[in-house]
């Protein structure tokens, strides 16, 4: 599957959730948030899609479980883009 990648800078993505800092930087580092990516030394950003779709799984009902396996396969397909973008790369050679 293919995302366009938009990325929002942390106050965007915890406004998503509606919460302060601490619950924020306590949901990420628990594995029910996905993390941010770094974009230089002190600036980091989140992939829009990954954080509309915690979202939704959240809304849903998935237990903390659930959700944490659900934001570990979203961090695995991440992997995944520079083998999509190499691809598309190497066709227009």
């Amino acid at each position: 599957m293919s995302y366009k990648l938009n990325l929002i800078r942390k106050d965007k993505a915890r406004a998503t959730y509606a919460c302060g800092k601490t619950l924020f930087q306590q949901k990420i580092n628990e594995g029910l948030v996905p993390p941010p990516i770094k974009l230089g030394l002190r600036a980091v950003a989140f992939y829009e899609h990954e954080v509309n779709a915690t979202l939704a799984v959240t809304i849903a009902g998935y237990s903390n479980q659930q959700i944490k396996d659900f934001v570990s396969e979203l961090v695995t397909k991440r992997k995944n883009l520079l083998a999509q973008y190499t691809h598309l790369e190497a066709a227009n050679d």
